[in-house]
């Protein structure tokens, strides 16, 4: 995730030396979700089993050619070019994971095991901002994309290690998945009538998204305007960093408070902290509260995963719709996300952009809390 992490930091920061504005780089953002909702529709028609080592042989092939085409950007094209591989590789990413912990985890162990995924991710995206923050000095020259190329290097070393490792290990599901049909209509009469069961789950899945877009749009403009050089990636550090805490303690807090609680009164109490930043302009401060509003919002994700797992361990057969609709609904987001983040910052700045963030959340998580149910069931009598 070094890779990944440090080409997050960067993009935003070269599109507008490129002479773009913050909406401009907002819609060439969402560009990436674009490709991946696309790519949703189809990824079950190439691949006819989503099995990780595949998926992510294909994830390194497109992460090496990214990183080449983000280099040498300088047309909005060549932009939105970049950013659909980079949907491509999130999509392939987020299957390959998903089917890599749901295939090697015990069901009660998946909550806690994508704890352990969240923490090793974090890990990436909280070293990623501090060493592009240290090599980019006034512009971004090569010297970040060297890096990120090098470490991306050696993520596809270490997955060789893994597929290695992997072969003798329990599976929990089977290796040949009977999934169901495949017909463009039938899939879609299923993404419905499963998507109308966990449709406020699929919400939660949307507003994640949402609010992680705004901070990888508009975190790295506003810490390279903040007084911190050359610590500009500390306001990202900060965000990032409760990822790391909380992924390793995600699945007690689940087993002493359930599921659908953790996750909406996580959103509800970050989303508050957060709301409060138009108040300051103390970095140190703004700093504080991004750090306190994430050590809450980050036991989103995990705990969401492990939701979307549990359907599938239930229901080994919708396996792929409940994968292709959370991954559908997460790239809604990220699609809303950067153009309402770079629309709302032109006008209003990017503290101010926040706090609205903030806002939004309350309601949203109000709105869960008051209307969600129980876990609700998948029937495939009829799917």
């Amino acid at each position: 995730m070094l890779f990944d992490g440090i080409i997050s930091y960067l993009i935003p920061l070269v599109i507008l030396e490129q002479g773009f504005s913050k909406t401009t780089a907002g819609i060439i953002f969402s560009t990436a979700a674009i490709a991946g909702a696309l790519f949703d529709f189809v990824i079950y028609k190439i691949f006819k089993e989503s099995i990780y080592r595949r998926l992510f042989i294909i994830m390194f092939a497109i992460s090496f050619l990214y990183i080449f085409t983000i280099w040498i950007a300088n047309t909005f094209l060549l932009f939105v070019a970049a950013m659909a591989m980079w949907g491509f590789y999130y999509d392939l990413k987020n299957f390959g994971s998903i089917d890599f912990v749901s295939r090697y985890s015990s069901k009660e162990k998946l909550s806690h095991n994508f704890g352990v995924v969240q923490v090793f991710q974090s890990i990436g995206y909280l070293v990623a901002p501090l060493l592009a923050g240290f090599v980019i000095v006034g512009i971004v020259g090569w010297e970040p994309f060297g890096l990120a190329l090098l470490f991306l290097t050696i993520s596809a070393f270490f997955f060789v290690v893994l597929l290695i490792k992997a072969k003798n290990k329990k599976q929990f599901i089977p290796s040949q998945e009977k999934n169901l049909p495949a017909n463009i209509l039938k899939e879609l009469s299923c993404w419905k009538k499963i998507g109308r069961v966990i449709f406020p789950l699929l919400l939660l899945v949307s507003y994640g998204a949402v609010y992680d877009s705004f901070f990888m749009l508009l975190g790295p403009i506003l810490a390279e305007r903040l007084p911190l050089e050359p610590f500009d990636g500390i306001f990202l550090f900060a965000y990032y960093l409760p990822a790391l805490l909380m992924g390793g303690v995600v699945g007690k807090i689940t087993n002493k408070f359930g599921k659908k609680n953790t996750a909406i009164f996580g959103l509800l109490i970050g989303s508050s902290i957060i709301s409060t930043m138009f108040l300051f302009e103390n970095p140190l401060i703004l700093i504080l509260i991004v750090f306190l509003s994430s050590c809450f919002t980050s036991l989103l994700i995990p705990v969401v995963q492990s939701i979307f797992a549990n359907y599938i361990h239930d229901l080994p057969r919708a396996k792929k719709e409940v994968q292709e609709l959370g991954d559908f609904f997460s790239n809604f987001g990220y699609i809303l996300g950067p153009i309402f983040a770079g629309a709302i910052a032109e006008n209003f700045g990017s503290i101010n952009t926040f706090s609205f963030l903030g806002g939004i959340g309350i309601l949203f998580s109000l709105t869960l809390l008051i209307f969600l149910r129980k876990k609700p069931i998948i029937k495939t009598k009829n799917l």
